[in-house]
């Protein structure tokens, strides 16, 4: 399989996902779709009675994305309206879609298959990029894509590019969230060794991270002690610059922690 963001023919492009929602609409059984247990988004009951307004006033307007596994559907795209649609078959009741009333049925589009893990993951991010995501759904989500990025350089497919500009480009994010995610990713092994360094609680993640800023402060400051400021060499200004550079980023680390 090609590259999956390559413009051409990858997966995860823009017209691809469009594509993918203009394909063939089959009509599921409610009961044989699954809800994704890797979806990252939050879901409270407020947003499903909003979105269930919705459709009893206006109908349905867009299918939902799935896989076709062993075990019936698993659902990619459309959790929302998936719960709404719950709630209004469970008490009796039925809705619209494209001029046709349902009940007991789901508009459906088909992902392939032959999707793996982290594909099915990624078009899952991708669909959703206008999603009004939480500061811990941004997290998740740029999380998840710098894994594959990384994953994609060590198999010989790095995309073009910076990564966070790649990061941006899949997810709507803008360049200045995703460097300062970026950077507290990036900024130290101490800060994050394992998944489970993700949720630390905020008063801990802020101690590693301030213990960090003063960590290269110290650095900065020890290189200035051994150097002429007034006749620096290209070698010792590019070295400043970049413990400079070091600083910033774990500052920007610190300023989205905050």
């Amino acid at each position: 399989m090609g590259l999956l963001t390559d413009r051409e023919k990858g997966l995860l492009n823009q017209d691809s996902i469009e594509e993918a929602r203009k394909g063939k609409i089959v009509y599921l059984d409610l009961e044989d779709i699954r809800l994704n247990p890797e979806n990252i988004w939050t879901i409270n009951d407020e947003e499903i009675r909003i979105k269930r307004q919705s459709i009893e006033e206006v109908g349905l307007l867009q299918p939902l994305l799935v896989k076709k596994t062993q075990n019936g559907y698993l659902l990619n795209t459309g959790h929302k309206r998936y719960l709404a649609i719950e709630q209004i078959t469970k008490e009796g009741g039925d809705y619209m879609y494209l001029g046709r009333r349902l009940k007991g049925l789901v508009p459906c589009q088909y992902l392939d298959e032959s999707l793996d893990e982290d594909e099915f993951g990624l078009i899952a991010i991708c669909s959703n990029a206008h999603h009004p995501d939480t500061k811990e759904e941004r997290r998740e989500k740029v999380w998840q894509l710098h894994q594959y990025y990384q994953k994609l350089i060590q198999e010989g497919r790095k995309p073009a590019g910076r990564e966070r500009e790649w990061i941006t480009e899949m997810t709507g994010i803008s360049d200045g969230t995703v460097k300062g995610i970026l950077a507290y990713f990036n900024c130290d092994e101490k800060i994050l060794n394992g998944d489970d360094k993700r949720f630390l609680w905020k008063s801990e993640k802020e101690k590693d991270v301030n213990e960090v800023v003063t960590k290269k402060l110290k650095n900065v400051n020890k290189y200035l002690t051994d150097v002429d400021l007034t006749v620096l060499t290209d070698y010792e200004r590019r070295k400043l610059n970049e413990l400079l550079r070091e600083v910033q980023d774990t500052l920007e680390a610190l300023i989205y922690v905050r």
